[in-house]
């Protein structure tokens, strides 16, 4: 497995930040080299621009690899990646992991207009239909692509889970000095997440600790209200490797699988999700249209601060979970976990290989 990425940058954007990662020998990774200046600078719709010149950059060493390297399959994950359909050869595998006009929209801001959105659309039509496969991430965002005639071979493919690490995090369990209960929060600080909701019930719940892990473009806006309502019971705790994702939930009494309601959210699969329920934790979400292909009678809802204060309150009042949902969540971490997902996608490159 080759994998080409960019230089490091100095972002608050998830999409750009390290991560820390154990490799197998199996796979390479292979700096894609881009002018310092360029990638240092700071401009209107800075990150589409950045991933377009990339995109153009990564392309010829792409070409080569699989020219050398004997490359069987492309797998593509983003519209600016188009010009990947070109390279003679190989497989190639759309992974259609996200909305990505709903996202195009907001990371154009005021320059969003029609020419740019019926761009964007064209770009992804044509990704879908010259690849030989499209992953959706999501029943919703599969079914809105074939409402739209788009004529692609889709395959729902969802996220999923380590159970390795949930098994590592139980067994080397974290010691915080928070005070119980705590209702906790694992994710990107991100413009589709309803911050304002969580700290809303976190004002309105000053006896239980709000734990919230993760950064991203909006961390100082939610730090800046947290200190403006001296809310002593939210806590922060930044960006963690992915490794202790798992110990910081394993100290949660509640996980909050928070959203807005806008496509983005609705066309999610979320990973945190499958997270929360694969260390047996009880989550409360809001209602969201891909949520209805996987909850099973055991998630609780909040999709005002009336109603997520009282499931969370109920959740709380409870002394243990219910045998039945424990067996719903690892009856979902089973089937979500990235093992089977894995062995999922290596059927869909086996039956593409064969025709």
């Amino acid at each position: 497995v080759y994998v080409l990425q960019p230089p490091s940058l100095e972002s608050k954007e998830t999409n750009f930040q390290e991560i820390e990662v154990d490799l197998p020998p199996n796979i390479h990774l292979i700096d894609v080299r881009v002018p310092e200046w360029f990638w240092n600078m700071t401009f209107p719709m800075d990150k589409l621009v950045k991933k377009g010149i990339y995109s153009l950059l990564s392309r010829k060493i792409a070409k080569e690899i699989t020219r050398t390297r004997n490359i069987d399959v492309i797998l593509l994950y983003n519209i600016p990646q188009y010009s990947y359909l070109g390279i003679k050869g190989p497989v190639k595998v759309f992974d259609y992991a996200d909305d990505y006009m709903a996202m195009l929209s907001f990371e154009l801001g005021k320059f969003d207009n029609i020419f740019f959105r019926w761009a964007g659309k064209s770009l992804l039509k044509g990704m879908m239909e010259k690849s030989d496969l499209t992953l959706s991430v999501s029943n919703v965002l599969a079914k809105k692509s074939l409402s739209q005639n788009i004529h692609s071979t889709i395959r729902v493919l969802p996220n999923g889970v380590d159970l390795n690490k949930v098994k590592r995090a139980k067994e080397t369990p974290l010691k915080l000095a928070y005070k119980k209960p705590i209702v906790g929060f694992i994710g990107a600080f991100e413009y589709f997440i309803d911050f304002d909701l969580i700290i809303s019930v976190a004002e309105k719940m000053p006896d239980v600790t709000f734990m919230l892990v993760g950064k991203g473009r909006l961390w100082d806006q939610v730090n800046d209200k947290k200190h403006k309502l001296n809310l002593d019971n939210v806590h922060l705790v930044g960006a963690v490797s992915h490794n202790d994702v798992f110990r910081y939930i394993d100290q949660m009494d509640v996980c909050l699988n928070i959203f807005k309601k806008i496509p983005i959210s609705h066309g999610a699969c979320p990973i945190k999700l499958f997270e929360y329920l694969s260390m047996g934790k009880p989550v409360v979400s809001t209602r969201l249209e891909e949520l209805e292909y996987i909850d099973d009678g055991f998630l609780k809802y909040g999709d005002d601060v009336t109603e997520l204060q009282n499931s969370i309150r109920d959740l709380l009042s409870a002394k243990n979970v219910a045998p039945n949902d424990i067996a719903k969540y690892e009856g979902i971490a089973r089937r979500y976990s990235w093992q089977n997902i894995a062995l999922e996608f290596d059927g869909y490159i086996s039956e593409l290989s064969a025709k």
